[in-house]
This record gives C-alpha cells, sequence and structure tokens, in this order.
C-alpha cells in the first residue's frame, strides 16, 4: 500500500497531513485528526453547536483559519467566520424583505455576558453604526437578539466579531446552547451571591461589638483594632470575588464611554474598602466594612430574583418548537416506511401521519381528505376538514385517519418557525419607559460624580485630603442608590406575593406595575370568557317517531365511539341523566362528515347538516355551531352546541366596566357564534373571524389611540398579542406559547374573578411606588447637599443610607395590609 493511500486528510479543512496528526478533535463522539490548533478549534465548535450537518453538506472544503484572510489571532474570533458558510448560515438566517423592499437577511442571536440594561444600549447602539445592519434589538429578559441586515455589504461573522470586541458573545440561538449558558450563568451568580451572603453575616457580628466597644470602655484597643482586621479580611471576598460581575459591567461601560449605575456602585465598593483599609492599617478614622459587604449582598440578592424569574420565562417561551415532534415517518420509494429526524426531511418528501400524531412540518395534503385539529395555532375549537391540496401546518394533530402529505417548507420557513419569530420580534421591542430609564440613570451618574470631583477640590483645599476623602465618600455612600433602588422592586415584590394569594401570578418584571396603569382590557373568547368545552344548548325535533330524551340517547351513543370535541357536549348529557348507552354496531368514521352506526336493529348517522336534505330548513342554523342526527337523508333532530361562558365571567365583566375598564373581545371563532355570547355581556367592542395578525392590528391600534391595554388569551395564536400588549395574562392551563409571551399567568382556569382582585392591588401597588420614589428622590435631594457641606459624617451617611431603605421598605409592607380589602 503507497503512501500516498495511507496520508491522513485533515477533517475540516481535507488537507493532507505528513506523518501522525498533531492534533485530535472529538466531533460526535469520534475523535478526528486535524492539522493545526485552528482546525481543531473550529471543529469543536460547530460540533459543540450542533451544526455537524455542515460536514456533510458542504460543497467545498472549509478554509483553514491560520491561512485565511485578514486572519485574527484570537482562536474565538476565527470561529465566526464559520457562520458566512452557506450551509452553515441556512440553519439560523432567514431572507426576508426589509420596508424598501429590498432582500435583507434575518437571524436570532443569544448574546452571553449581559448583566444590566446598559449592556443592551452598550450592544445595540454600537452593532447599529456597523454599514449593513438595519436592526440589532435585544431582549433584556431573553437575552435574545434581533438582527437584520444586508449580505452584500455586512457579512454576519464580522457583526459576530464586533460583538466579542465589546466583551459578549453572540451565538445562533439554539437551546440546548442556550441551557449551558443558562446553567453556567447560574452557578456563576449563585456562588457570588453566597459568598456575599456568607462574608456580609461574618462583618455585620463583628460590627455590633465593634459599635458596642466604640461608645463603652469594656473593650480594649488591642481588641477592637483586631475585630477591624477581622472584618477587612471577611470583606475582601465580597469587594473582590462577589463584585467582580459590577467592575466588569463598569470596564465594558467605560470603554464604550457610557456612565452607568455599575460605574457608581464599583467606586462605592472599592473606595469604601480602600479607605477602610486603610484607617484599619493606620488605626484611625472609621470603617465602613459592614456597609460594603451589605450593599454588594443586597445589589446580588436582587440580581438572582432577576434572574431566576428570567431563566424560567425562557423555559416556557422556548416550549413553541417544542410542538413539531422530533421523528417522523417516511414513505421510501418502494413504499415502505422509515422513522427519520423531523430536522433530516426535506421539500418533497412523502410522510405518512398516524391519527393522533401532530404533523412535524408544513406541507400539502395528499388524500382526498382529513381532519386536523390547529386549535393550537389558530385558536379554532373544533378541527378542520382539508380537502386534497390544501395546505396543512407543522404543529396541528391529525384525526380519524392516516393522512399522507408531501413536505413544502422545513427548518426556518415553516408556520410554527415564522410564528416564534414573530413572537420574539415583539417581545424585543423596548418601551418607552425603559429607554426613559436609561437616560435618567446616566445623567444621575453624571451628576453624582461631578458632586464628588466638586466635594473633594473644595474640602482639599478647605482641609485638607484625609479629610476631602472622607467627605467625598460621605456624598457616595449617602448617595448609594439603595432606596432609590428598592422603591420601585421592593413594592412589585410585595404586590406579586399579595396576587399569587389571589391566584395570580406575575413572571416578569414590571407587569403589576403597568396592570395598575391599564385603560384597555382585551379578552380572547374560547378558554377565556368561556369553559372550553362544548355542551348542548338547543334541541329541535323533526319527526313525531321518537321523543327528544330517545333521539338524544341514540345521538350519544354514537358520539360515545368518538374522540371528536363534539363528543364531549353528549358525554356530558349522558353523566348529568345517567343514562345508560345503548350498544352500536357496524361503526364507520366518516371523514368530514360524521358518524354511522346501527341502533337497536336500525342505521342512523349523526354529523354535519349538510350530511342530509335541509331543503325544507333553510335559514333556521346560520347562527352558531349545529349538528345534526337522521336516518338516510332524513333529518330527526338538530343540536345546537354551545360553549358556555365561565361561572363568575359575568360578574367579572360587570365588575370591571364599574371601574371604568374599556373592554374589547377578539377571537379566531366565526362572528355569528361571537354575538350570540356578547348578548349576555354586552361589550361594545366584540370582534369575531379574526387571525393572529388581525388581533394584533386591533391591539396596535387601541395602543395608537393612547391605551394601555392589558390581554387576557390562551391558545399559541394569542402569542403575538400577548407579547404586544403592554400587560398579558395567560390562562393557567392554556397553551404553552400563550403562558411564555404573557406578563402574569392566571392560575384558574374556571375562574376569573382573580383578575378583579389583580387590578385593585395593581393599583395599591402603583400608589406605593409613586410614595416611594417621591421619598427616595426627597433623601437625596436633601442629603447629598449636607454630606457635600460636611455636615453628615460618614457614620451619618451609613445610617441615613440604612433609615431611608427601611422607610421604603416599612412603606411597601403597606401593599399587604390592603390586600384583603
Amino acid at each position: 500500500m503507497s503512501e500516498k493511500a495511507t496520508q491522513l486528510q485533515c477533517y475540516h479543512c481535507e488537507l493532507p497531513i505528513k506523518g501522525k496528526a498533531p492534533f485530535m478533535a472529538m466531533i460526535q463522539s469520534e475523535e478526528q485528526p486535524m492539522c493545526c490548533a485552528g482546525c481543531k478549534a473550529v471543529a469543536e465548535m460547530i460540533d459543540q453547536t450542533g451544526l455537524t450537518r455542515y460536514y456533510d453538506f458542504r460543497s467545498e472544503a472549509a478554509e483553514r483559519p491560520d491561512t485565511a484572510p485578514n486572519l485574527i489571532p484570537d482562536e474565538l474570533r476565527q470561529q465566526m467566520h464559520f457562520y458566512d458558510h452557506p450551509d452553515v448560515a441556512v440553519q439560523f438566517i432567514t431572507k426576508t424583505k426589509n420596508k424598501q423592499g429590498k432582500d435583507i437577511f434575518e437571524a436570532y442571536l443569544i448574546i452571553d455576558k449581559i448583566t444590566c440594561a446598559a449592556c443592551v444600549w452598550l450592544l445595540e447602539n454600537s452593532i447599529k453604526r456597523i454599514k449593513g445592519v438595519e436592526r440589532f434589538d435585544i431582549n433584556l429578559t431573553t437575552h435574545r437578539a434581533h438582527l437584520s441586515f444586508d449580505p452584500s455589504v455586512v457579512k454576519i461573522s464580522e457583526i459576530l466579531i464586533e460583538i466579542l470586541n465589546l466583551g459578549y458573545q453572540g451565538t445562533p440561538y439554539d437551546e440546548q446552547i442556550e441551557q449551558k449558558n443558562l446553567k453556567r450563568e447560574w452557578r456563576s451568580l449563585l456562588m457570588e451571591f453566597g459568598i456575599a451572603a456568607l462574608f456580609s453575616m461574618q462583618v455585620m457580628t463583628i460590627s455590633v461589638a465593634l459599635y458596642f466597644g466604640h461608645y463603652s470602655e469594656d473593650m480594649s484597643a488591642s481588641s477592637y483594632h483586631l475585630l477591624r482586621w477581622f472584618s477587612l479580611f471577611a470583606t475582601i471576598p465580597c469587594a473582590t470575588y462577589s463584585s467582580r460581575s459590577f467592575y466588569k459591567a463598569m470596564y465594558h461601560d467605560l470603554r464604550s464611554g457610557r456612565l452607568t449605575m455599575n460605574v457608581n456602585i464599583s467606586i462605592a465598593v472599592i473606595a469604601g474598602t480602600l479607605w477602610s483599609g486603610y484607617n484599619t492599617y493606620m488605626g484611625i478614622g472609621e470603617t465602613y466594612y459592614e456597609g460594603v459587604t451589605m450593599f454588594v449582598f443586597l445589589l446580588l440578592g436582587a440580581r438572582v430574583l432577576e434572574t431566576s424569574a428570567r431563566h424560567k420565562s425562557l423555559l416556557i417561551s422556548d416550549d413553541i418548537l417544542k410542538l413539531k415532534p422530533n421523528f417522523a415517518e417516511r414513505i421510501a420509494e418502494d413504499g415502505s416506511l422509515e422513522l427519520v429526524s423531523t430536522n433530516r426531511l426535506n421539500v418533497g418528501d412523502i410522510l405518512l401521519i398516524k391519527p393522533g400524531d401532530s404533523i412535524p412540518v408544513d406541507g400539502i395534503l395528499l388524500d382526498k381528505i382529513a381532519m386536523v385539529d390547529e386549535s393550537l395555532l389558530s385558536g379554532e375549537s373544533l378541527p378542520l376538514e382539508k380537502h386534497q391540496g390544501d395546505r396543512l401546518i407543522g404543529g396541528s394533530v391529525n384525526y380519524e385517519q392516516p393522512l399522507r402529505m408531501e413536505v413544502l417548507t422545513v427548518g426556518a420557513e415553516t408556520v410554527l418557525s415564522k410564528m416564534s419569530r414573530l413572537i420574539d420580534r415583539s417581545m424585543s421591542e423596548k418601551p418607552k419607559i425603559a429607554k426613559l430609564a436609561d437616560i435618567i440613570s446616566t445623567y444621575f451618574v453624571i451628576g453624582l460624580l461631578l458632586c464628588c470631583v466638586g466635594t473633594f477640590t473644595v474640602w482639599y483645599f478647605l482641609a485638607d485630603a484625609p479629610t476631602a476623602f472622607g467627605v467625598t465618600l460621605a456624598v457616595l455612600v449617602v448617595s448609594c442608590p439603595c432606596a432609590l433602588a428598592l422603591a420601585t422592586p421592593s413594592a412589585l415584590s410585595a404586590g406579586n406575593q399579595a396576587i399569587i394569594e389571589k391566584g395570580l401570578i406575575a413572571t416578569r418584571a414590571g407587569a403589576l406595575e403597568t396592570l395598575g396603569k391599564v385603560t384597555d382590557i382585551v379578552f380572547d373568547k374560547t378558554g377565556t370568557l368561556t369553559e372550553g368545552r362544548l355542551t348542548i344548548n338547543e334541541t329541535l325535533l323533526y319527526t313525531d317517531q321518537y321523543s327528544e330524551f330517545e333521539l338524544t340517547k341514540i345521538a350519544a351513543s354514537l358520539e360515545a365511539t368518538s374522540n371528536h370535541p363534539i363528543a364531549y357536549g353528549f358525554n356530558e348529557w349522558m353523566h348529568e341523566n345517567e343514562v345508560e348507552l345503548y350498544p352500536v354496531d357496524l361503526i364507520e368514521n366518516v371523514v368530514g362528515r360524521g358518524i354511522k352506526g346501527e341502533v337497536n336493529g336500525v342505521n342512523y348517522k349523526i354529523g354535519r347538516l349538510d350530511w342530509f336534505d335541509l331543503s325544507e330548513h333553510e335559514g333556521k342554523f346560520d347562527s352558531g355551531l349545529w349538528i345534526g342526527l337522521g336516518i338516510d337523508d332524513q333529518l330527526l333532530a338538530a343540536y345546537s352546541l354551545l360553549d358556555q361562558l365561565k361561572d363568575d365571567t359575568k360578574a367579572v365583566i360587570a365588575a370591571l366596566k364599574a371601574k371604568g375598564y374599556r373592554l374589547h373581545i377578539l377571537s379566531g371563532d366565526r362572528q355569528t357564534t361571537v354575538d350570540l355570547f356578547n348578548q349576555e355581556l354586552q361589550i361594545e367592542d366584540a370582534r369575531g373571524d379574526l387571525l393572529p395578525e388581525g388581533k394584533l392590528a386591533c391591539v396596535e391600534a387601541l395602543q395608537a389611540k393612547g391605551a394601555i391595554v392589558a390581554m387576557l388569551g390562551d391558545g399559541i395564536n394569542d402569542g403575538p398579542v400577548l407579547a404586544k400588549a403592554d400587560v398579558s395574562i395567560a390562562i393557567g392551563q392554556g397553551a404553552l406559547l400563550a403562558q411564555s409571551t404573557a406578563d402574569m399567568i392566571l392560575m384558574s382556569d374556571q375562574h376569573l374573578m382573580p383578575l378583579v382582585e389583580g387590578v385593585k392591588l395593581a393599583k395599591r401597588t402603583d400608589k406605593i411606588i409613586t410614595q416611594n420614589l417621591f421619598w427616595a428622590l426627597l433623601y437625596n435631594i436633601v442629603a447629598i447637599p449636607c454630606a457635600m457641606t460636611g455636615f453628615v459624617l460618614p457614620w451619618m451617611a451609613a445610617l441615613g443610607m440604612s433609615l431611608s431603605s427601611l422607610i421604603v421598605v416599612g412603606n411597601t409592607l403597606r401593599i399587604r395590609e390592603g390586600r384583603n380589602q
């Protein structure tokens, strides 16, 4: 065998390797030879990000990283170039058009290392400056970015490298990668918080002894100084390890020329620690170890709560794509069935979908007729009749009999994926209040730092450097935004705990605050105002040979053989009347029509009214849902099936009207059905026949008129409009997508009264927030000038900061006092 035949090739770039491979990489659980460290790094990145299909479908060998043009030495940056390859890009980049009709690319990224709104501001403003980038919006809650760019002007790798230059890392959105990042972030944060909690308790314990020792003669000087040294050693882990996220954020902010609260927090921690350490070493002055450690502990505690809520939100939001099954049965050319991964389906494949199975991708129906449940997508409560050539939507469920379909779209082009992107886009839009908060925060920090510089300068010339440093530190400590930072979150936390007792859970920060300002409330109908199950509302007889009871018993016996939603109405009638059903023989399911069966020797059929001769009944069944029971073409009885209002729907609507809210119904059901329900509720704006886009347009129109909109709904079709509403509320057992986009979840499926209770608490919470903010601002307006003039000593500053926080917390507790009012 020749040497050429046995010569190794690099698995990644396919260049020959002389002798033994210098590097090996684990790709899909197998070791593969690599010619250099660059190929190894990139190949491992492709494997770790789940993009190994690139090697199956690439049309040419990859370019070796260390011979590529415009080489960037950093291996991490080298990896970014591989996202430009068409076989890789197609898996996360979609083609669309901008407002001018020009072709652009869209991608969704996960941005790692984001810690606060300032990070989002920095990234958004920096990336938007890149020529060719049309849009770059980051959702602070999910850390997902929506990117639109012109591929003829800028490459995706150039954008990702710029993100790296800013100190962050962007990767194509992938659920598994996201989960790994979340776990890593959570572990790191818990370690920082745990260290801060442990050592802050030690420092506080020592501080109690120091306080008493300072004002008594029972403690010797050596013991007093020894305890101060212990405090210093206990503070160092808090001021270094636990505070590292603040320092990193400050570094990135300063690099970008932006001043944020991270700057002020970092200066306070560093200055407080160094000043206290200097005084401890010299055996003079005051120390502020307890202030530093508790400050870090409280800030990290707030971040733990925020991160926990965000992670729970992300776990729910990813469930929309889980409607798609992992595997599908593909019909081979020889007619045999093969089980394949949904990700490996191609356009043109022929699939077999069994009854009860989910349709994996969008496709075209090949059989003459089929019944498909699209309730999770369209909100339609009944299965839809599909005919040959009709489009089938991935995520819907096949009913009654097997069907064959041809794959039309896969991956990012399916309706399910597009709806997911629509929700992400709606969620990524930043509200005005968030932008205003960024501006106010910047000016506050700038003003505070100018005060500190001015204070130090004046006191340096009036007295000396130690005095100037002490007064300046007092200004920093007294103005530390504890009360200001606690004003809103503490009230929201108390309010959220109070509404939990009422059966309403807030899943996003600020939801309760917004609920207190709502002017319009929008309801979906099915499953929100109604119970979501059909019952027999009216029966019409067209024969004298049978009683109503006898015909309904026959109908219930036939429907008992089906799992169709219509059958539930007859099953409920059967249980209420304790009826023993007739045995049914010769059962036949007629797709798109109904059921045939023999009862007591007579062949009956039950189903759609157009299955019978309606020449004598024209116009009688135009409103609502009707089905018929008969023999051959003769109609014996017609049943009106209706979804019932929840027990407290009328009371809730009346209570909300009395409070002055403008109410709306936006439903995917027929307008006639919506009007029938609205006869009892008398809501002025009740609209039916609406697709998800129509609901979204209605909410946007209300918001354009200045309305603050709350939306209640369930079902995936409500996802986009829930995301767009100012505050959205999903029903507890509603579809996972609805809950993922919702700001709040109503835990009860059968009662809406928690909404009324939640509105009361929201208004009370909003009032408390206003009071807290007023006090916090008043405190800073008074305390900062006093500290600058030297009338506030450092220990007074620490005490004032603590008292201001206690006042805010005490006022917040009043929310729970009024929870039963």
